[in-house]
């Protein structure tokens, strides 16, 4: 993606709190995600958790990196990345990897913000970024997204017990969808008769928060080693600023024997800063 055509989406969500940016994905990778998180779900026995947050028909899967290197492809992507990079810092870690399949009889998710645990008072500065991937058409009988265009400016949260105005954010397979941390949004309801609604997030936060899914222990060392670089430091294996995160002076990933993941990954996120 150009400078230009990254300005222009930056604004759009500075504006909104989020933009759709269409033909992402290649066809190759969609055809080949579809294919592991089928096989996954079937392995994994994936089955609806049965509350409204995680939904009463929708399959999900968190900590996907652990689960197929095929996933490994995506926050790293040159598409997506820069907006991370920019909205937060180019040191912001990757927070969590996460698959929503939303099946026919779905019902809404309530609104949300993703960085809803931030004490700092709203508005304020993006603290996570949220990536979502279509991996089908999302649509609005399907279960499209529903967000809150500038709900990122306003000075409070949403109140469950209210009733909140929204659109359905459609996008057709291939797309993926910024948003603003702080941008209320929720899955949408899935009246279809038989269309399940494929979707992966990737979210992002500031390098010095607290990831909401725990990669050290959901990673195995021998996967970590075998890293590219900026991925494991996404994931939080190098120091934060050169000191956040250490072990008697050492990164995680140099701590567990991966001592090039440091060397590498820090003049890549020095060259992005500068």
């Amino acid at each position: 993606m150009d400078e230009t055509t990254l300005e222009a989406h930056l604004a759009t969500i500075e504006e909104q709190g989020y933009c759709i940016i269409e033909d992402v994905i290649s066809p190759a990778l969609l055809t080949e995600i579809k294919g592991v998180v089928s096989r996954l779900e079937d392995e994994l026995e994936i089955a609806p958790r049965g509350n409204y947050a995680e939904g009463f028909a929708t399959k999900r899967m968190y900590n996907l990196l652990d689960k197929d290197r095929a996933f490994w492809q995506m926050p790293v992507h040159e598409d997506v990345l820069p907006f991370a990079e920019r909205l937060l810092d180019a040191e912001c870690l990757l927070s969590g990897t996460t698959c929503m399949n939303i099946g026919p009889g779905e019902v809404m998710q309530g609104l949300h913000s993703d960085d809803g645990l931030v004490t700092v008072p709203r508005p304020r500065m993006p603290f996570m970024v949220t990536t979502i991937w279509a991996f089908t058409d999302f649509t609005d009988e399907n279960g499209a997204t529903r967000v809150v265009p500038g709900s990122h400016k306003f000075d409070h949260e949403p109140d469950y017990s209210k009733q909140y105005d929204h659109i359905a954010a459609e996008m057709p397979a291939g797309s993926v969808m910024i948003i603003n941390g702080g941008t209320w949004h929720s899955g949408g309801a899935n009246s279809s008769e038989d269309d399940w609604r494929l979707g992966l997030s990737v979210q992002y936060c500031q390098g010095w928060m607290r990831q909401q899914q725990n990669q050290y222990y959901a990673i195995k060392p021998e996967d970590m080693r075998e890293m590219p670089p900026r991925l494991a430091q996404l994931c939080g294996y190098t120091l934060y600023r050169g000191i956040m995160g250490h072990i008697d002076g050492a990164s995680p990933g140099g701590f567990i024997g991966a001592d090039a993941v440091d060397e590498t990954a820090y003049s890549r996120i020095r060259a992005t800063a500068d």
